[in-house]
């Protein structure tokens, strides 16, 4: 009669509970990618007599470039997004994809979700501007956009660097108060001692810097 091995059945148990631990994460992650989707189908419902306001237009088109980074698998804790991809995601909405004139460059990094959402939201607000106001609202008009990932200390972290510049806009004048977008710009990285950002209206165009602070766990190269 032939005896079961103890070591075989162990081995069944390690692979049910591998593909019960991988089916838990697909479906965390599908129901994750499926919250942003519902939050915009609920304002979407919630505006509907207000579809033309200003500020309820804005408000749908920043959660649809959250949307549009989700679906790249950027909204679960733990999971990394590509640098280079959120940023192809969020301009090309606003850009002219027959005629693009958003340059990108930049190297292959990723970084944590909840780097990927703040990354969504200052690429949206300063693309949104640039169509509104800045450079993009002229044919000429044009944004050279680059990023780049340097060594930090000696912790394995590093620092993300981020330039926006615009040129052949309208000529820049004399700043008005800052709207919403630039209000929204400013509160995000001002309360984080690992965001400094800066932000000037040159006669060219407008320029801004992003620099990260990034832990080792936090960034892939």
């Amino acid at each position: 009669m032939a005896i079961d091995d103890p070591r075989d059945a162990a081995l069944d148990d390690d692979m049910e509970a591998d593909a019960l631990a991988r089916m838990t994460l697909s479906e965390a992650e599908h129901r994750a990618r499926n919250l942003i989707s519902l939050v915009l189908a609920l304002a979407q419902q919630s505006f509907n007599g207000l579809k033309g306001h200003p500020e309820v237009v804005a408000f749908l088109d920043r959660v649809r470039s959250l949307d549009a980074v989700a679906r790249i698998g950027c909204e679960v804790k733990g999971d990394f997004c590509s640098l280079p991809r959120i940023a192809e995601r969020v301009t090309t909405r606003l850009d002219n994809p027959m005629a693009p004139r958003i340059a990108r460059t930049g190297g292959e990094v990723s970084v944590v979700a909840r780097w990927a959402h703040l990354l969504t939201i200052v690429l949206h607000e300063l693309t949104a501007n640039s169509v509104r106001h800045g450079a993009l609202s002229a044919v000429g008009g044009r944004v050279d956009l680059r990023w780049v990932a340097s060594a930090g200390d000696n912790s394995g972290g590093a620092e993300l660097h981020l330039h926006w510049r615009e040129t052949g806009g309208p000529a820049v004048t004399s700043p008005g108060p800052a709207g919403f977008g630039m209000r929204l710009l400013r509160d995000l990285t001002g309360h984080n001692s690992r965001c400094q950002a800066s932000l000037r209206l040159p006669p060219t165009g407008l320029v801004y810097a992003l620099t990260l602070k990034l832990y080792a766990n936090e960034v892939r190269y």
